[in-house]
Order: C-alpha cells, then sequence, then structure tokens
C-alpha cells in the first residue's frame, strides 16, 4: 500500500516564499530593537576625539603598496562609522598610528605536480590612538589578525620573463586589511 504525501511539495513552496518575507522581517525588525551588523555599528572614540590625523604607518614589510592601502582603509571605515574629521597635525585632538606586525602570503599545493590550489594573504597589526595634548595612549586595538584566501599562484611570468604579483593576490591582500581595519572599528563599537 503506498501512501502519496503532497507535503514535500507544500513546503518547498512556502519556504521559497514565506522564508524571504519571514527573513526580510527579521531584517527590518532587528535595528529597531537596537541590533546592528557590526560592520554597521556607530563607533566609539577615545575621550571623544573627532579629529584625527592619521600620524604613522609602521610597516617592517618590503610590501611598498601596504601604507598607502592601509591609510586609505582605516579612513573610509572611521569616516564611514563615525563622525570623525581628518585634520592637520595642529588640529588634531588625537593622532593614530598603525603598526604592522607582518603581512605574509602562504600557498598550499597539493599532488605530485605541485598544482596550487589555495593562497592566503594574512596580516597582523595594531591601531593606536595618542592624546594631542599629553601624547599620552589613549586606545589600543590590541593585536589584529586578519586572513584572505585565494584561489591560484603567487604570480605569473609575464613575456619579458619577470615574476609579475596576480590580481587574485592583490585582491585577497585588500581584502585581509579591510578585514583587519572592520575589527579595528569594530573593537572602537563595544560598549563595556
Amino acid at each position: 500500500m503506498s501512501k502519496s504525501s503532497s507535503f514535500p511539495e507544500n513546503w518547498s513552496t512556502w519556504s521559497s516564499g514565506s522564508l524571504i518575507w519571514a527573513l526580510l522581517c527579521i531584517t527590518l525588525l532587528l535595528p529597531s530593537c537596537g541590533y546592528q551588523l557590526t560592520a554597521n555599528a556607530p563607533i566609539d572614540l577615545p575621550q571623544d576625539s573627532t579629529r584625527l590625523f592619521l600620524n604613522k604607518v609602521t610597516n617592517p614589510t618590503t610590501e611598498t603598496w601596504m601604507e598607502p592601502m592601509l591609510r586609505s582603509a582605516l579612513r573610509d571605515e572611521l569616516t564611514r562609522r563615525g563622525n570623525v574629521t581628518w585634520v592637520g597635525q595642529d588640529e588634531a585632538e588625537a593622532t593614530v598610528n598603525i603598526e604592522v606586525r607582518s603581512f605574509t602570503t602562504s600557498d598550499s599545493v597539493k599532488g605530485r605536480d605541485d598544482v596550487t590550489i589555495k593562497s592566503e594573504a594574512r596580516i597582523r597589526m595594531e591601531v593606536s590612538f595618542f592624546s594631542t595634548k599629553t601624547n599620552a595612549l589613549i586606545w589600543t586595538s590590541g593585536p589584529i589578525a586578519a586572513s584572505e584566501s585565494y584561489r591560484g599562484t603567487g604570480g605569473s611570468r609575464s613575456s619579458s620573463g619577470k615574476l609579475q604579483a596576480s590580481s587574485a593576490k592583490r585582491e585577497a591582500a585588500q581584502g585581509a586589511i579591510d578585514e583587519a581595519v572592520r575589527m579595528v572599528a569594530d573593537r572602537l563599537s563595544q560598549k563595556f
């Protein structure tokens, strides 16, 4: 005796339409309850310092492109999530320093042909705020570590035979830096 049920048909119809509505309602209701995605949470700047000067980026690596990328990413994130005005050193209430502890890329190989299947860019860094009045440390992010995976090799040969950095590697480095900067801003937004 075979028993036929239309439950799977009804479930799939219900889940596709109703599930979308349920998720949309939750997404719209959470902010009204005080919940926010951390990437959008406002930040609390140390000592309410909103006029900042990005002073120094310490970069012990040989990656010369990293300093402007870090400066831009931190400025954009703090401006987006806080009421920050970037000013000259003489007008600043606090100066910001970025210290890169390390930046590495690694490749994972597999098989007898050593074909690269997965690569990763990793950054370790710390961001510190100093009072311009006293030069005292007023906030530090503590150690931050972020990484971004990418597929492919770390470089390719050009027609002249020189090794060129792949765009996938550069995009992964940007992703790791963006994630590290978001983590810094998230720590600024934590209320204890």
